[in-house]
């Protein structure tokens, strides 16, 4: 694969750091750049949209057509657009020649799942287009669309994936998606901003695809203007007296929690692990209420979707806020928290990359996928905050990266 000719900008910084600010900044100081930025939400892209000195466009339902055929409209007409990463991530060969032609730069605030698991939305498709001779499954997995004819509507999803040598399958059995990487390749500049991101999936696949990138970080100047700097690991002494992490074996340590896989979704998903659920969901009730007499509107708690349901309880069920949930302040005055899971790669991620030689770091990946969390709550703008993490792996790791041990 032919690589990249300009290294793409990372600016890792921790978050409420000013990069938002700065690339606001940096949209207004090119005004003749066609720009497509990239966030997690759709309030963002408003808040984006009102903060530049541009117009900017959002993808629409217009005439009938759905947000991303409007988006591939926008960058047609070489519009300045401001999106989301659920659209960013349907790109496509449609899309291909009009953003190599508008010569845009992309600011992608947050990293992307570049590769993720596929799932069919009829669980034989698969087979019956390999029995039909529609596609082949190459030696390195990849799906090989060789159909010219029509087929049913259904297929085209695969279709297009396949052409774009999206889909894929690991250990012949778990079938993954790819995000085109030459998609990157064809803007003028992307800019990336997120923190840690060498343990971010992203990193690793730009690894794997030769897609150089260079980081810097987020300083201000002496005017208190955000500037680019080199990068360097930030100060965390400041954090180490206003997160208060909740660490008495009482409820950390009496449903089995002291195993390093315990709150992982494997483990959540045994049957054998009933009755410790329910003993997490009284934790988490006596945590709130009575370890640090939490109001309700200062609660923020989270697990894995799947298991919501099973621990949410009285006084604490409407502050869950999802595990992956990034860039937004919706939920900044909270200060009470609970993170009540222990986060893993995706196992066919892993072993995609495994298979071709990179270790991902699982620490590292769990460490900044737990970061990016708390962050959303009172800390993000300079708060103290209380929280309780009853996996003993996750808990240290947080502890590690504090005392500075962990970067």
């Amino acid at each position: 694969m032919e690589k990249s000719k300009q290294k793409i900008l990372v600016i890792d910084a921790l978050m409420g750091s000013g990069k938002t600010t700065w690339a606001i900044s940096d949209i207004d100081n090119h005004p003749d750049d066609n720009v497509l930025y990239i966030t997690p939400y759709v309030d963002e892209t408003k808040r984006i949209a009102r903060s530049v000195k541009r117009e900017m466009k959002m993808p629409q339902f217009r005439d009938g057509k759905k947000k991303y055929d409007d988006l591939c409209c926008l960058l047609e007409s070489g519009e300045d657009i401001a999106s989301t990463h659920a659209l960013f991530m349907r790109l496509d060969s449609n899309c291909k020649d009009a953003i190599k032609q508008g010569e845009y730069t992309l600011y992608l605030d947050e990293t992307i799942t570049a590769i993720e698991p596929y799932e069919l939305a009829h669980k034989n498709d698969i087979d019956y287009l390999v029995d039909k001779k529609s596609i082949s499954i190459g030696n390195d997995g990849f799906i090989n669309w060789l159909e010219h004819d029509e087929l049913d509507t259904r297929y085209n999803p695969i279709k297009i994936m396949s052409q774009n040598r999206s889909l894929f399958y690991v250990n012949n059995k778990l079938l993954m998606w790819r995000y085109p990487p030459e998609i990157f390749k064809l803007f003028k500049k992307v800019i990336i901003m997120t923190y840690l991101f060498e343990a971010s999936i992203l990193s690793y696949y730009f690894k794997f695809n030769d897609i150089p990138y260079e980081l810097k970080t987020i300083k201000s100047d002496d005017d208190g203007v955000r500037v680019l700097s080199e990068y360097c690991k930030p100060d965390l002494s400041e954090y180490k007296t206003k997160i208060h992490i909740y660490k008495e074996r009482d409820i950390n340590e009496n449903f089995g929690a002291t195993k390093k896989t315990a709150l992982s979704s494997s483990w959540f998903k045994s049957s054998g692990n009933a009755d410790k659920i329910k003993v997490l969901r009284n934790n988490i009730y006596n945590y709130f209420r009575n370890k640090v007499n939490a109001k309700t509107n200062q609660i923020m708690w989270t697990s894995f979707k799947m298991v919501e349901q099973k621990l949410k309880g009285k006084g604490y069920t409407n502050g869950f806020v999802s595990c992956n949930c990034r860039a937004t302040n919706d939920y900044s005055d909270t200060c009470y928290l609970a993170y009540c899971l222990n986060v893993y790669p995706h196992v066919g991620v892993s072993q995609f990359f495994t298979q071709h030689g990179i270790d991902i770091d699982a620490d590292s990946y769990a460490l900044s996928e737990m970061i990016q969390w708390i962050w959303r709550s009172k800390i993000r703008m300079g708060g103290e905050i209380w929280i309780y993490i009853p996996s003993k792996r996750m808990r240290f790791l947080l502890c590690d990266w504090l005392d500075g041990r962990f970067q």
